[in-house]
């Protein structure tokens, strides 16, 4: 999925814009108690066509981004929506990021130029070239490793240059109904 992608670029496109000071680094990362891991494509099938919850907060029934995927041979297209707060100002603007990720095994992968986004907004172009860098740093790839976690599941995403890959583990779970996004 490509969960850490809106994370990332969140986190990423804050620190270009507002500059370094008080911004917390984009290069921490979480690690979160996991159960045993799974593969994708299994999890899919458990979930047809509903919509996964990146941080979901039942108080407000809403979601840090939402997540729809689907498998094709040995590709997975996620569509990634994000609700981020514009820089100096109260507007929040909403950023879909499609991701073709390549199933290896129980592992899906992405590299850089395989990371898009629909918008042509300034904040779209911004994410997208902080999420594309940022995967450069760290090998040129991303792959991600998915785990049974309580009521959902985790994503363990590792560079190819073999550094966890911020903001390292994210917990995510599918959740049904119509789901609210929440500004990042």
């Amino acid at each position: 999925m490509g969960n850490f992608t809106k994370i990332l670029g969140a986190g990423a496109m804050a620190a270009l814009l507002a500059g370094c000071a008080a911004t917390p680094d984009p290069f921490v990362t979480q690690v979160l108690p996991k159960g045993e891991p799974l593969n994708i494509r299994n999890i899919l099938a458990a979930h047809p066509n509903k919509k996964a919850c990146i941080d979901y907060q039942a108080a407000t029934n809403s979601c840090a981004s939402i997540i729809t995927s689907t498998v094709d041979g040995n590709t997975m297209i996620s569509n990634e929506l994000a609700a981020l707060k514009v820089p100096n100002s109260t507007a929040i603007q909403n950023v879909e990021i499609i991701t073709r990720s390549m199933l290896q095994g129980d592992r899906a992968c992405v590299r850089g130029e395989d990371v898009s986004v629909t918008g042509r907004d300034p904040m779209s172009a911004i994410l997208l070239g902080a999420t594309r860098d940022t995967i450069n740093q760290f090998g040129g790839a991303v792959c991600g490793t998915y785990y049974r976690s309580g009521d959902g599941y985790i994503v363990s995403s590792v560079g190819a240059n073999g550094q966890p890959f911020p903001p390292g583990d994210t917990k995510f779970q599918f959740i049904l109904g119509d789901l609210k996004l929440r500004a990042q």
